[in-house]
């Protein structure tokens, strides 16, 4: 098994550096279509952090809210259920409670129904008793900070995360240039896949019951089903487009962000923090924790407070009619050859 393309780049102190192999698009090409380092990905849930995890740290900054806030504060229906002693915290580190995932566009007709199902349907686990990573919670999450703004999701991310002329090629829904994006699956093959299995979610929506399923190769098209269905391609779970420029922009703007350290601190959970995830790799004597987060089709970015150094990694695993290789195992050869690359 193999991906057919990857684009890397690092950033050290500040110095860039970035290298494209393999192909952007391959299937039912007639040639295949050469990675550029400046091509284009779908970031499929890197969008939780430098969307949704990024506007939430501004909005804290801002004085407008505590991550231990109750969610009610802001969305007066989760007051009246058993989510009432929900926090920030909880859908920032995954402990809410709520399920992993479910194709809410099968059942819910617009965002307003999709939330209110979100905020009625009972717990899936006990609020704070263990980490089960949740969709449900991010999409949560960008309902809360359009509450707090009072304007629309894209135009609060606009604001409290990309209000910075140097991401030019940032932006959710489509890429800044369709001509140069990584492709990725094969129309909604891997959703539809997980209905009809059960695996590795149980779901009460029925594929069947979903008349809009893709079939097209998917590039230049937001991957996941409920941001590209329901969210028409907006969403504070998925739905961002980037390159790897501009992502090493997004690591150090979060190594120069005073409410890092309270984001980033030790919880429960080893590997999972305010919205962030986490990796530890060890070269000779340096034990380094790397944060940052994955996206399904293939996508990572990393970053080292102690070494002041970002990494992506940034692949199109979905493009294929094969056995898919996971984010990780990509990823993480690239995180320990940039580790030793710090001490060379």
């Amino acid at each position: 098994m193999s991906t057919p393309g990857t684009v890397v780049g690092h950033s050290i102190n500040g110095q860039r550096k970035f290298v494209a192999k393999g192909f952007r698009s391959a299937l039912d090409e007639s040639e295949p279509l050469e990675m550029q380092v400046d091509t284009g990905f779908d970031l499929a849930s890197l969008t939780k952090i430098v969307a949704t995890t990024a506007s939430i740290m501004e909005l804290v900054a801002e004085n407008h809210m505590n991550i231990d806030d109750r969610v009610a504060t802001y969305l007066p229906l989760w007051g009246s259920s058993e989510k009432n002693e929900i926090t920030v915290r909880h859908l920032l580190t995954h402990r809410s409670g709520l399920a992993e995932w479910r194709p809410l566009y099968i059942s819910a007709a617009e965002a307003d129904q999709a939330h209110e199902l979100i905020a009625t349907t009972p717990l899936s686990y006990g609020i704070d008793q263990e980490r089960h990573y949740s969709d449900l919670g991010f999409i949560t999450l960008g309902r809360v900070i359009t509450a707090i703004t009072q304007v629309s999701l894209l135009e609060s991310f606009q604001k409290l995360s990309f209000d910075n002329a140097a991401f030019n090629s940032t932006q959710f829904s489509v890429p800044k240039d369709i001509s140069n994006v990584a492709a990725t699956s094969r129309g909604d093959r891997f959703e539809k896949n997980m209905i009809q299995s059960q695996t590795p979610y149980s779901v009460v929506e029925k594929a069947e019951d979903f008349k809009n399923w893709r079939t097209n190769i998917l590039s230049g098209e937001v991957n996941d089903g409920n941001a590209f269905h329901l969210f028409k391609g907006t969403s504070s779970h998925a739905g961002l487009f980037s390159n790897a420029e501009d992502l090493l922009l997004f690591g150090e703007s979060f190594l120069e962000n005073p409410q890092l350290s309270g984001f980033i601190a030790d919880t429960s959970d080893t590997d999972f923090h305010c919205g962030f995830r986490s990796w530890v790799d060890t070269c000779g004597t340096c034990t380094t924790r790397f944060y940052g987060h994955t996206g399904f089709t293939g996508v990572v970015l990393a970053f080292s407070p102690q070494h002041s150094s970002v990494i992506t990694v940034l692949s199109n695993r979905l493009h294929t009619d094969g056995e898919l290789l996971t984010t990780e195992s990509i990823f993480l050869p690239y995180l320990k050859d940039f580790h030793a690359q710090l001490h060379a």
